[in-house]
């Protein structure tokens, strides 16, 4: 039992007494008698509801168990009360939500078996209803099948194992709250009208099941979300891991990617070429490459432009000019990274034409493979100053095999002969007077 608790209502500092109900008990004990050994009895429900002040009940007690024992009586009559108006009122709103009617009290009344005539029974293909006071061995009459289990649904009857269908303790419950006011019971439901279901009695066996039935689901929709959401946590945290892997495999693909990218482009620049610089005399330096046989030539020229600048030769030919050492480097590294040495030819066979003068007078014989030709290994090009055909055919034959033109006897003005060799990567031979005549490379007759 919890400790009183003290009120300031009650004179002398007493403490009211503890009941079951929500609101707190009116009744309390105060001190008594001459040293305070006795009690008192007060009670504000008792007393002045205007000002507030209790009423002192009943007389002074010499013992204050005696006051404690006189104060509970006292609340009792008081909670009863209370009591009383609250089943009232709650059996009120019962009556009002259950939803009966006078063919569902006839039901339960008849399940009860109060009468032992009575009664309701399943006898195959259908209930069967015989009332409280029928005939002896009446047959009964039917009984629509949605009725009997919407009562049986909302706990008011039972169906045993044989067929018999009997009345619960909340369906007996539910016909004391009725009896009193049958006649305000509903009228019987039409057929294909009844309601989906009934409401059980408030506080009664059936209702009781269903709030621990509703606490269990709770609990369990509870376990299951929490499954749920640690398994969306770790389906979460496993996505995310997913991500950054990827996110990583990613970062490693474009890393990879550009250090290939970045080797193909320095082999192909050669920056990892270590190059060397040999000078060879004031302003000239012997450049040369790791792994490389190439010897390339680096001159300062300080006397031809406004400004210094190195000039990059190989095997004697120019290859380019630069402002800056360093630009220099760069370009000799991706010559030797190219692979193609400068030059005149390696020594192969012998060319197929040469130069042969006389006289003053140019002979150009050119040696022809025999028939069939690939391509022409000559072309001929005239002036518009030769007067004949003949003259034409002497320069563009020579002969019935095609295989030596020969100029000679005189000098054809305005006439032009240009040649293409018929292997590539040699060039053309060339006649020093005529070169000087007409400053091309071909073979020029003037």
């Amino acid at each position: 039992m919890t400790t009183p608790a003290r009120a300031p209502w009650i004179p002398g500092g007493g403490t009211a007494l503890d009941w079951g109900l929500r609101n707190p008990c009116p009744v309390g004990v105060g001190p008594g008698g001459y040293r305070g050994e006795g009690g008192k009895v007060w009670c504000l429900d008792c007393g002045d509801r205007y000002t507030g002040c209790p009423a002192q009940v009943g007389d002074e007690h010499a013992h204050r168990d005696d006051a404690q024992f006189a104060a509970r009586l006292h609340a009792d009559e008081h909670e009863a009360e209370f009591r009383r108006f609250v089943v009232a009122l709650r059996t009120e709103e019962a009556r009002e939500k259950s939803g009966w009617t006078s063919r569902v009290y006839a039901l339960v009344a008849a399940a009860t078996r109060e009468d032992p005539d009575g009664g309701v029974w399943w006898d195959g293909s259908g209930y069967r209803l015989v009332p409280a006071g029928g005939r002896l061995g009446a047959k009964g009459r039917r009984v629509r099948r949605k009725v009997v289990e919407l009562v049986i649904k909302a706990g008011f009857l039972r169906q045993d194992e044989h067929g018999e269908v009997w009345a619960t303790a909340d369906g007996r419950a539910m016909l004391k709250i009725w009896q009193p006011h049958r006649a305000e019971l509903a009228e019987p439901w039409p057929a294909r009208h009844e309601p989906q279901a009934l409401p059980p009695l408030p506080g009664g066996q059936e209702d009781r099941r269903r709030q621990e039935a509703a606490r269990q689901l709770w609990a369990q929709l509870q376990r299951q979300q929490a499954e749920t959401r640690a398994e969306l946590v770790r389906l979460r945290e496993q996505a995310e891991q997913r991500h950054q892997d990827e996110l990583a495999a990613e970062r490693q693909r474009r890393a990879d990617a550009w250090a290939e990218r970045e080797r193909a482009e320095r082999a192909r620049t050669g920056a990892d070429i270590d190059v060397s610089w040999s000078a060879e005399g004031a302003g000239r330096w012997t450049v040369t490459g790791s792994g490389h046989d190439r010897r390339l030539v680096v001159t300062l020229n300080t006397t031809d432009f406004a400004h210094d600048s190195y000039e990059i030769r190989e095997n004697g030919y120019f290859i380019s000019r630069h402002r800056y050492r360093h630009h220099a480097e760069a370009a000799v590294q991706q010559l030797l990274a190219d692979g193609v040495e400068i030059g005149p030819p390696t020594p192969g066979p012998t060319p197929p034409c040469s130069w042969t003068s006389g006289n003053d007078v140019p002979n150009l014989t050119i040696r022809q493979k025999r028939k069939p030709l690939t391509r022409r290994a000559i072309r001929t090009e005239y002036g518009g100053q030769l007067r004949s055909a003949t003259e034409r055919n002497r320069l563009d034959t020579g002969g019935s095999d095609g295989t030596t033109v020969r100029c000679e006897g005189r000098k054809v003005g305005g006439s032009r002969v240009s040649h293409r060799m018929g292997r590539p990567g040699h060039q053309g031979l060339r006649h020093p007077r005529l070169e000087a005549g007409r400053g091309h490379n071909g073979g020029v007759l003037g």
